[in-house]
C-alpha cells in the first residue's frame, strides 16, 4: 500500500516537473516562476528515489541522490530569496 502511494506521487512530481519545463521554455508563463516550481517537484523526486535507495541498501546511490537533492534545494532558495 505505502510503495503504491510513492509511486503515484513520483509520476505526479514526474509530470510537474515536465509540465513546468515546458511552460517555461515555451514562455507560456514566466521562467521566473517555472523554474523554481520544476526544480522543487525535482528535488522532491530525487528525495523520494533515494528513500527506496536506502530501503534497498544501496548505499552509495543514496547519497548521490541526497547531495543532488540538497543542491537542487538551495539553487531554489537562492533563486527565490536572495537573487
Amino acid at each position: 500500500m505505502e510503495e503504491e502511494k510513492v509511486k503515484i506521487a513520483k509520476i505526479i512530481l514526474s509530470i510537474v516537473t515536465m509540465l513546468f519545463a515546458l511552460l517555461g521554455l515555451l514562455k507560456v508563463i514566466s521562467f521566473d516562476i517555472a523554474n523554481p516550481i520544476m526544480f522543487l517537484a525535482l528535488a522532491t523526486l530525487l528525495v523520494l528515489r533515494s528513500i527506496e535507495y536506502k530501503k534497498s541498501r544501496e548505499n552509495s546511490s543514496f547519497i548521490l541522490t541526497v547531495i543532488t537533492a540538497v543542491i537542487l534545494y538551495v539553487v531554489v532558495i537562492y533563486n527565490v530569496f536572495i537573487a
